[in-house]
């Protein structure tokens, strides 16, 4: 069953359950009603005769009842008139609980526990005479007992009428609800449709290039929608990085592979090189392992997702550019500076922010001058690497962020030109800033902003 069936059923189930519960009252008050009038009037009229009054003279009870049977009467008896109001059938019930004296051949069945009931009161009843329902009330005189009945007919078939008509009411309201329900499903369908026809054909064909329409202003299913052509963007955009990326890094390890190959071809011939080019040779070696290893750590790096890497943790800056200058130090020789200024609590992948503030201090020490020192500075949430090297040109500071992007004038330095785009991709994905900027140390100023940059607002968007 589709989703508009199941929805036009639902509305139409929960309207047939609202119009049978409000028939039924209707239908059972309507009924109460028309009997209560019809109880009303029955008692009025036996209201005179009571067990502590004679009957009315020429009462048809103050006369036994003929041997034969009970005395049969018409309807213009003058007794009679004013009783039944020819609407109603009567008879007189002896002392001795047989009929007497009946109206118009409509003989009432006579109950002996209802007859001493009457003594305390008015009894009222209901009873079929030939098929036909009555309701009939018996009251005691001292000669006695009186029964008048009115037929309910009319009673039951206005009743019938009312459920009739209820039961219409009711075929017409579900199917009008069905209908209803029908359109409003097929409105809110529409997008979920054109949403699981996109998911279908991107599942058959792997494009995730194609965009959906988002419609119905801020709802549940345009957010849905929205969410969905997001995740289309930022996949397409992932698969167009990771594109790039192994282009650039098919680029880039084929320069030591062919190194590496040479080197190779020429080792063939060792005996015949003298000692200081096999010296030569094995460093270039040597030098091309360890880069093409750091090449790959980093292409790796690089290929990480740094927001599934690791959990949150709160930690403050100064922690993480401690540790990291101090194994800075360790490797390499030279004197780096933290100073730190205030600090402040900060919520990161610990170990991905460590990894930018290394990648950040090495490019430092690697560009510096040997005898110059390298300066960190902590403030808050904010951490700066000064260094004395040659600096970053102003027209090239946006660029050095993209992979392997490298200077001209640094293209002969060992490196992959990785290191800054992980920096950048670390500090994105945790909502911050990276830029570069002239030092007063006379070279470069790289700065870590981890405040967090205030989303964009944006309507809702389609393709």
């Amino acid at each position: 069953m589709s989703l508009r069936l199941r929805f036009a059923a639902v509305v139409a189930g929960l309207v047939v359950v609202a119009v049978a519960l409000v028939g039924v009252l209707a239908v059972r008050s309507a009924r109460q009603e028309l009997r209560h009038r019809i109880d009303v009037d029955l008692l009025e009229r036996v209201a005179p005769l009571t067990g502590t009054q004679p009957a009315p003279s020429g009462f048809p009870g103050t006369f036994p009842a003929p041997r034969g049977g009970p005395r049969r009467i018409g309807p213009r008896d003058d007794v009679f008139r004013a009783l039944v109001a020819f609407d109603a059938v009567a008879q007189f019930v002896g002392p001795d609980g047989r009929v007497a004296v009946v109206l118009d051949d409509t003989e009432l069945p006579v109950d002996s526990a209802v007859l001493e009931a009457a003594r305390s009161g008015p009894q009222l009843a209901d009873v079929d005479v030939g098929g036909e329902h009555y309701r009939m009330v018996t009251v005691a005189l001292r000669e006695g007992y009186l029964q008048i009945a009115r037929p309910l007919g009319e009673v039951d078939a206005a009743v019938a009428g009312l459920r009739s008509r209820v039961l219409v009411i009711g075929a017409l309201m579900a199917a009008l609800a069905a209908l209803v329900g029908w359109v409003s499903a097929s409105r809110l369908v529409g997008p979920l449709r054109r949403l699981t026809g996109a998911a279908e054909r991107i599942a058959a064909t792997g494009d995730v290039s194609e965009r959906v329409e988002v419609t119905g202003g801020g709802d549940e299913v345009a957010r849905l929608s929205a969410s969905f052509a997001a995740m289309l963007a930022a996949l397409e955009e992932s698969r167009r990085r990771q594109h790039r990326l192994v282009m650039d890094a098919s680029h880039e390890l084929r320069t030591p592979l062919t190194s590496l190959r040479t080197n190779l071809e020429v080792l063939r011939r060792l005996d015949e090189l003298d000692p200081d080019d096999r010296r030569a040779l094995l460093a270039d070696l040597e030098a091309e392992a360890v880069e093409l290893g750091e090449l790959v750590a980093e292409l790796v790096e690089a290929a990480t997702d740094v927001r599934a890497d690791e959990p949150l943790s709160l930690v403050t800056l100064d922690e993480i550019a401690e540790a990291v200058v101090e194994r800075v130090r360790r490797r390499s020789g030279r004197s780096v500076e933290l100073e730190v200024v205030t600090t402040a609590p900060v919520e990161v992948r610990r170990e991905a922010l460590a990894r930018a503030v290394r990648n950040l201090v090495d490019n430092a020490v690697k560009f510096s001058p040997p005898d110059t020192p390298v300066r960190v500075v902590v403030d808050g949430r904010r951490l700066e690497v000064h260094d004395a090297g040659p600096g970053v040109p102003e027209g090239e500071r946006e660029a050095v962020f993209d992979r392997f992007h490298r200077l001209e004038s640094t293209r002969t330095l060992p490196g992959s030109g990785l290191g800054l785009s992980i920096v950048k991709a670390v500090a994105e994905a945790h909502g911050a800033r990276v830029w570069l900027d002239a030092s007063p140390l006379g070279g470069t100023r790289a700065v870590l902003d981890l405040t967090p940059v205030p989303a964009p607002v944006a309507g809702p968007r389609g393709a």
